[in-house]
């Protein structure tokens, strides 16, 4: 899948007349690292999570999505494949299950079992931190 969208990938060249752009450079521009975002995305990681293991933040991922239709493709197809092994991995990760925070935070779902999750844990963590708010600090010795 990745191996045609990497060979025909077209090289990026400098600036007009062969100088260099001022400017940082693009950082997913290595094959390796495409190839191995891909692969990170397809086995259940957010392109959040899978940009971060590469060393990137999520920009050069959605700005090359942006400009490469190949690549737009290819991410596609991967986060296709990253939403069924997540969903098989069962229920260590929620994310896509009716009924959870995760689901009403992370994908915005407006079913009301969805909506309960996450009222019931906003409730939760404003009990919490109004607890650590009404304990006594440690004074200092």
């Amino acid at each position: 899948m990745t191996a045609v969208l990497l060979a025909a990938r077209p090289v990026a060249k400098s600036g007009a007349g062969g100088q260099r752009r001022l400017g940082r450079p693009a950082a997913l521009t290595r094959p390796e690292q495409i190839e191995q975002l891909l692969c990170d995305i397809s086995a259940g990681a957010t392109i959040a999570e899978a940009a971060a293991a590469a060393g990137l933040s999520r920009t050069p991922v959605y700005s090359l999505r942006r400009t490469d239709a190949r690549f737009a493709a290819a991410l596609a197809q991967a986060l296709s494949a990253g939403r069924q092994a997540r969903r098989s991995a069962g229920p260590g990760l929620q994310v896509d299950e009716h009924g959870t925070e995760a689901r009403y935070t992370k994908r915005h779902c407006p079913c009301a079992p969805c909506r309960a999750a996450g009222s019931r844990a906003r409730a939760r963590r404003r009990a919490a931190a109004r607890e650590m708010a009404n304990t006594p600090t440690a004074t200092a010795a």
